[in-house]
């Protein structure tokens, strides 16, 4: 009896470990996939791409900008405000919140400007994306100018 409960407990714990290491390889392809959406996101704003953008925002998500809370739909028609000459995306680190949702929390680097309002050289950027019917879309965007 004591045999059979000892490789019992042993089919449990390879379970788990193999459900746990499942699990986290999904989360890393799930991170991965959210650093090239923020890139893509990126791409589509400095060339003013707005069926691009469309496809990776939802369109009631709130941009932050340097004067105001945009919602992310109309955003889609004001892209040629932004200039984004050159733009890098450095240290990018995901947050889950759950399995629908992370924060995506990185630096933008290369200035630009919004609305002829310059940018700094680098700002700490995040963004709260949220797979809606199996696909990821960013919710809410935020940039804070670093002072160097």
């Amino acid at each position: 009896m004591r045999v059979f409960i000892a490789a019992l407990g042993a089919v449990v714990l390879v379970a788990v470990s193999l459900a746990a290491q499942e699990k986290s390889s999904a989360a890393k392809q799930d991170s991965d996939t959210l650093i090239q959406n923020e890139r893509a996101l990126y791409d589509a704003i400095a060339k003013a791409d707005k069926g691009a953008f469309q496809t990776l925002i939802l369109p009631e998500g709130i941009w932050t900008t340097p004067s105001s809370f945009v919602p992310m739909g109309p955003l889609a028609d004001g892209l040629r405000s932004f200039d984004l000459p050159k733009w890098g995306i450095e240290n990018p680190h995901v947050v889950w919140t759950d399995g629908s949702s992370a924060l995506l929390l990185y630096a933008r680097t290369g200035g630009g400007s919004f609305d002829h309002r310059a940018f700094a050289p680098m700002t700490l950027a995040s963004t709260l994306w949220t797979k809606r019917r199996g696909k990821w879309v960013a919710v809410h965007h935020q940039e804070s100018d670093l002072q160097q």
